[in-house]
């Protein structure tokens, strides 16, 4: 009996690991359509690079809408075709082109951003943030990665076909906004309001995101082209607790900051769960044909192999917000005078919502772990669910991921989640296909230049995103 039950056992292993390992080697690689970027003369590539230097000198800052009308007077000296041919809908400073291809089709929309944010550590800045230095090697300040060297690179594309005398096959819209910085509410919010009062339908929407960089992260040599087809949920509460004053000589057991502090570290003791959203769940089985055999393996049967996964993601810090809502605490308050006890102590905390996550469930958990005295309220400002999740097996995505594939390097396109928000957020009626991508190829080292000093982009690579725009704007294109 007991043999006939060891050998049923085994019989299972055995019948496991062939259904691992099957499923391992017929793991199909991507396949995209073969594109090429289109060239650009050389002449064309330094005055590119030349008028990106001078958008960047203008300061396009929140409290600066002087900044932003001179950007507009430049963009129309640069571009002199795009604005004669494509109509102009301002909203605000925010701009909405729409080029007419004539042809009854579902349409395009580009996005991007003009605003960028303020200036800190200005010592550790190796040129003025805003001078738009190019040297050898860089073009150096504020949006040459977020996101003002889209919007320029995406009117380079079009005043060049524009130039050829080429049409787009479907209509072209363009959204520019002027506050992603702080949630886009007046800009690309109401730009997307009025598209859907027009019934306007798109076959695709694409706004900045993922880029490329390396495979090292993911276990693979190749480089990865991370195009995103979700973004996380944006919330901040604030904790507030509450004390008696009085003088610091005879303190309580417990302050009112001592409260706050055990708020936060009990939220910091018992984090969110961790899974594999849809989005991580394609990234990991796209680059799986590319990698060495038990990697391999362990990725094409995450049915059975999650939990390992999500406790390798947690372990890196380049992928643990991948796998869960996360939490930050970032602002904190509390006390007059050194020895004043204060009567109350707060704390922002700032959360990125996974795929699934609410606002609801996300204030019941941070309910529960919350010390008595201690209450929760959400911070008035900017929130936003975490995204619909757009296909990745769409017409639409082969087409950014196959010429995303064209960029230098012959990058590997994956699907993925973008941790950070962007405007997209707000055009998700309007499309099945809302995806995130910046044609850029950067170093892990390069991501702490959004937001940070020493903002730049290698001056190499920007023809090739415009390059990139033109693909997008010539594939299919009527001749």
């Amino acid at each position: 009996m007991f043999k006939r039950g060891l050998l049923a056992v085994l019989t299972l292993l055995a019948l496991l690991l062939l259904v691992l390992v099957v499923r391992a080697l017929v793991l199909p690689a991507p396949a995209l359509s073969a594109r090429v970027l289109p060239s650009l003369p050389e002449q064309d590539r330094d005055a590119q690079v030349e008028r990106l230097a001078q958008a960047i000198r203008f300061p396009t800052l929140a409290d600066r809408p002087d900044a932003f009308d001179a950007f507009h007077a430049f963009l129309a000296e640069a571009f002199p075709l795009t604005h004669e041919t494509l109509s102009l809908r301002p909203f605000g400073h925010s701009l909405l082109y729409h080029w007419d291809s004539g042809h009854d089709c579902a349409p395009t929309l580009l996005l991007a951003h003009q605003d960028v944010v303020p200036v800190s550590a200005m010592a550790e800045w190796q040129h003025p943030p805003f001078d738009g230095v190019v040297d050898e090697q860089f073009i150096w300040g504020r949006g040459t990665l977020d996101d003002k060297v889209s919007v320029m690179a995406i009117l380079e594309a079009v005043e060049a076909m524009l130039a050829e005398g080429r049409q787009p096959a479907c209509d072209v819209w363009l959204a520019f906004g002027h506050d992603e910085e702080t949630g886009g509410a007046q800009g690309a919010a109401r730009m997307a309001a009025w598209l859907q009062e027009q019934g306007v339908r798109f076959e695709l929407v694409l706004d900045e995101g993922g880029m490329v960089l390396s495979g090292a992260t993911l276990g693979i040599q190749q480089p990865v082209a991370l195009i995103g087809i979700a973004e996380k949920g944006y919330i901040s509460v604030t904790l507030e607790a509450h004390g008696e004053p009085g003088h610091s000589s005879r303190p309580p057991a417990q302050t009112a900051i001592g409260d706050l502090a055990v708020a936060i570290a009990r939220l910091q003791a018992n984090p969110r769960p961790a899974g594999l959203s849809l989005p991580t769940r394609y990234m990991l089985e796209t680059v799986a044909p590319e990698q060495a055999f038990a990697r391999r393996l362990v990725f094409a049967n995450l049915w059975l192999f999650e939990p390992l996964v999500v406790r390798q993601l947690a372990g890196n810090p380049e992928t643990h917000a991948l796998i869960r809502t996360t939490m930050a605490p970032t602002m904190l308050s509390g006390g007059v005078k050194d020895n004043v006890l204060p009567a109350t102590a707060s704390a922002v905390i700032n959360f990125r919502l996974a795929p699934g996550e609410t606002q609801e469930s996300l204030l019941n958990w941070v309910e529960r772990h919350l010390p008595e005295g201690v209450s929760v309220s959400i911070k008035e400002g900017f929130f936003a669910e975490p995204s619909r999740i757009s296909p990745a097996n769409s017409d639409a995505f082969e087409r950014v991921a196959s010429l995303a594939q064209a960029l230098p390097g012959d990058p590997l396109p994956a699907p993925f989640l973008m941790i950070a928000g962007s405007d997209a957020r707000h055009y998700q009626a309007l499309s099945e296909n809302v995806l995130r991508f910046l044609p850029v190829s950067l170093q892990q080292q390069d991501i702490a230049r959004f937001h940070g000093p020493n903002e730049r982009l290698a001056r190499d690579q920007y023809p090739d995103m415009v390059r990139f725009y033109l693909g997008l704007l010539s594939s299919g294109a009527a001749q």
